[in-house]
């Protein structure tokens, strides 16, 4: 399942860059990516980060066009996804309605937290060797080297955990994403973690399925892509 295979690829690049940094997903205290995106979807993406990405905020912008037994399918997106501490909320500006909610509960950093640097990259090596992944060498791009891991159909470039380039595949249904702008430890404003007016929000504790959504922002829908 697509939602799956994106999911699976970030956490991997998250865990496998990071084994210098405590807390956070990046390898850089700050940053900005501006992404194109294109295949099946369309359209734009930007990602901001502070703290090394313990405050993140991911805005996309997005038109997906599939085809499937004759039948025509197209689904526009403007969403808007943030992280900041042990918070959330996610904002669909198309309804102009979200979710937010509490992370607390999962306690998505304290086991890696208490690591050695060495028993993170173990962690992460038999992750991806689990999974069937591998590593294919590295490129560069916009400046950074970037390592290139293929793991269930997906293949990612990542920077120190920034994803710069993404291709993915299935039934013929593709996604591509490509940096065209990256900046490193930036000042980034306070306003892009703050939500927008006017958007009725509701109380959500499964933050597991918000966070298959987020991943799927712009995608088609998981069920059209099962066997």
């Amino acid at each position: 399942m697509k939602t799956t295979i994106l999911t699976i690829a970030i956490l991997f690049a998250t865990i496998a860059a990071n084994s210098q940094v405590s807390r956070g997903m990046y390898g850089f205290k700050s940053g900005h990516v501006e992404y194109e995106l294109s295949g099946n979807t369309t359209g734009t993406k930007s990602l901001w980060w502070d703290d090394y990405g313990a405050k993140s905020c991911t805005e996309t912008n997005s038109v997906t066009k599939i085809e499937m037994f004759g039948i025509s399918n197209e689904t526009k997106m403007h969403t808007i996804s943030v992280i900041d501490g042990d918070k959330y909320w996610f904002v669909d500006l198309t309804t102009n309605t979200g979710q937010q909610g509490d992370l607390s509960a999962y306690g998505l950093y304290d086991d890696y937290e208490n690591m050695t640097d060495a028993e993170k990259q173990q962690m992460a090596d038999e992750m991806l060797n689990e999974l069937g992944g591998e590593k294919q060498g590295t490129e560069k791009i916009l400046g950074c080297d970037c390592e290139i891991i293929y793991l269930l159909g997906s293949k990612g470039w990542n920077c120190k955990g920034v994803l710069l380039k993404s291709e993915a595949e299935t039934m013929g249904v593709t996604a591509f994403e490509n940096a065209t702008l990256f900046e490193k430890n930036i000042t980034v404003p306070e306003s892009k973690f703050q939500k927008p007016y006017g958007v009725e929000f509701s109380e959500t504790e499964d933050y597991m399925k918000l966070l298959d959504q987020m991943m799927m922002e712009g995608e088609y829908d998981e069920s059209e892509s099962e066997d």
